[in-house]
């Protein structure tokens, strides 16, 4: 019976980390920065949907927005149906965009560690 040795991968070629996969952060960077778009233009239809919605009412029953500005109800509707859904999305967007550029700077850094080392062996 004849037992084979394995060869053990040399430890100077293994020095990859073992959870950071450079094209898996950068694919999720991508996605955060599409992403971020998408949510920024939902957002932005949404405020303009209610825009028209509102509008479409106040003509159906007749008002005036000027009319309307007295009345204190109509601050707290446009306050909870347009202003926080677009303060929303634009906190999201602005989430995802750091994300998304988080991301990028850790790859660049990453890069550039490993450059250096590359140099230094040289």
């Amino acid at each position: 019976m004849t037992i084979e040795k394995t060869e053990l991968p040399d430890s100077s070629e293994d020095k990859e980390p073992i959870y950071f996969a450079p094209k898996r952060v950068s694919l999720v960077s991508v996605t955060a920065s599409i992403l971020s778009w998408v949510v920024l233009v939902g957002f932005i239809g949404d405020f303009v949907a209610q825009m028209i919605s509102l509008q479409a009412q106040l003509t159906t029953q007749g008002l005036t927005l000027s009319s309307l500005l007295h009345e204190s109800s109509f601050y707290a509707y446009i306050f909870s149906n347009m202003l926080i859904p677009l303060l929303t999305g634009l906190g999201l967007f602005a989430i995802l965009q750091a994300a998304s550029v988080g991301l990028d700077m850790l790859l660049e850094t990453d890069y550039n560690m490993r450059d250096a080392k590359k140099e230094e062996k040289a």
